[in-house]
């Protein structure tokens, strides 16, 4: 019975160890994606980069439209 008592006490220490890594890990993926993303808002020559243009206006207007609730559903959130 206490060799059980510390087997359960170890992986559960183990368990809460590699729960807390994967956090850790999760920061650190969050934070990396963070500054690529921030790094490509500048050229090389440190000019601000213009924002994207959407390819097709009518597109979202398209998309806001088209629902499966009918017609004028969603149109608020142009």
């Amino acid at each position: 019975m206490l060799v059980l008592k510390y087997l359960l006490m170890i992986l559960g220490i183990g368990l809460f160890g590699s729960a807390s890594a994967l956090v850790v890990y999760d920061i650190f993926l969050s934070a990396q994606l963070r500054r690529l993303l921030r790094r490509n808002t500048t050229d090389e020559s440190g000019a601000g980069l213009k924002p994207r243009v959407s390819r097709s206006p009518l597109r979202n207007h398209f998309t806001l439209r088209t629902n499966f609730l009918g017609g004028n559903a969603g149109h608020g959130l142009r």
